[in-house]
């Protein structure tokens, strides 16, 4: 007889050791075990990266010389995903590093469990929110692709902002029914190692309801199906579109333009794949979670026995989402580079001061004869060899 048998039979509780279950786990149970005991320091790895990458990406796609529509959706993508970032930071270091699987009364407090009740609800809004955005930004870009060389307008840049602000407005009042159901209930366990309760609390989930009223069915479903499956199908059906039709008009293109239109068509096709690789992302982290999602709708065991235990997955799959727009930017956008390069040459390799020196010297040697191009540029060398005398860190 194991000892969660033993628990059982000498106390009504459930048993607070919850490591028991990880010490001869067999299928599902040791995958989510497994994964459990380095999920913690995972996802402070993805974090401590994507955290700093996200602002970056804020910073370039907002950039004088990058503004566009699409860049302004890629703006709030990456607002989107610093939040749900930069709120998985203590969550990771207060459950999965300083406290185990065991329950305790510092791993549970009433604080920390209002704490993991706004991080669910917030990390379901942000991750609504940016897949939303992924299905404009693939829309946008396919209708630009459609049309381009027809002389139609696309989108402006002041509709976008206006478009992502009303994404994150729209989701966070569609989700008002799914935050009022989130409640914290005060329970308690047994250590039969200690021989002693624990008092701790919880934050209940949505699936414990054997028979939910309409109002609280409808805040389970509408994070499935318009959080997960209608932006999945429109992602991939966009997707699907823009690929297409970039193929349609590359080859339209050459065959009227020859070889001229090669370069122009280049850049469409490196841009373009470096959206559908983003629209990709989206589908690895958010179908399989969306299709087992339902199913747990339909058969409650089947969300404690298999879906829950895959939430460890879900979460890593999603920051992985969050975390690698800025390795496919660099990738993929010589654009993104280049200013990147400029801007940290600008904020890290020259002081400021000298920088903005240097720019208004250029912006006046532009406008003067050759004699004052000369000067300019002793002038500027006069300028910053002193302070590279002086040994400043730079």
């Amino acid at each position: 007889m194991d000892n969660s048998t033993v628990n059982n039979i000498t106390s009504p509780l459930e048993s607070c050791l919850l490591q028991r279950q990880c010490e001869d786990p067999e299928g599902l149970q040791a995958y989510a075990c497994g994964v459990y005991r380095i999920h913690g320091y995972f996802i402070l790895t993805l974090c401590c990266f994507g955290i700093p990458t996200n602002i970056v990406n804020i910073i370039i796609l907002t950039h004088k010389s990058l503004r566009s529509p699409v860049n302004n959706i890629l703006t709030g993508i990456a607002i989107s995903d610093l939040v749900t970032m930069v709120i998985t930071v203590p969550l990771g270091l207060h459950f999965y590093i300083r406290n185990g699987l065991d329950i305790t009364e510092n791993k549970y407090t009433y604080e920390w469990s209002m704490f993991l009740a706004f991080y669910a609800m917030m990390t379901i809004t942000m991750q609504t929110v940016s897949i939303w955005l992924g299905v404009c930004m693939s829309f946008f870009r396919y209708v630009y692709i459609k049309t381009m060389g027809a002389g139609r307008q696309n989108i402006d840049s002041k509709t976008s902002c206006f478009l992502t602000l009303f994404m994150f407005f729209l989701v966070i009042v569609i989700y008002i029914p799914t935050y009022s159901f989130v409640s914290i209930k005060e329970k308690t366990c047994y250590n039969d190692i200690e021989n002693r309760t624990v008092d701790y609390y919880r934050l209940e989930p949505l699936m414990s309801n054997e028979k939910p009223s309409l109002t609280h069915a409808y805040s389970m479903w509408i994070y499935a199906v318009l959080g997960k499956w209608i932006p999945c199908f429109l992602i991939t059906l966009f997707g699907g579109c823009l690929l297409h039709s970039l193929q349609e008009n590359t080859r339209r293109t050459i065959h009227l333009n020859g070889s001229h239109a090669t370069s122009r068509l280049k850049q469409h096709r490196r841009t373009t794949a470096m959206l559908l690789t983003i629209i990709l992302m989206y589908i690895i982290a958010s179908l399989p979670q969306s299709i087992l999602l339902i199913v747990s709708f339909a058969n409650k065991a089947f969300f404690v026995n298999e879906y829950a235990l895959l939430g460890d997955t879900f979460d890593i799959l999603s920051l992985i989402n969050n975390s690698i727009n800025f390795v496919l930017y660099c990738a993929m956008s010589r654009q993104f580079r280049d200013l990147l390069k400029q801007c940290v040459c600008q904020y890290f390799v020259l002081p400021q001061h000298d920088a903005k020196s240097t720019q208004t010297a250029s912006h006046h040697i532009s406008q003067n004869n050759l004699q004052s191009k000369v000067y300019a540029m002793n002038e500027i060398r006069r300028q910053e060899s002193p302070l590279l005398d002086r040994g400043i860190d730079i």
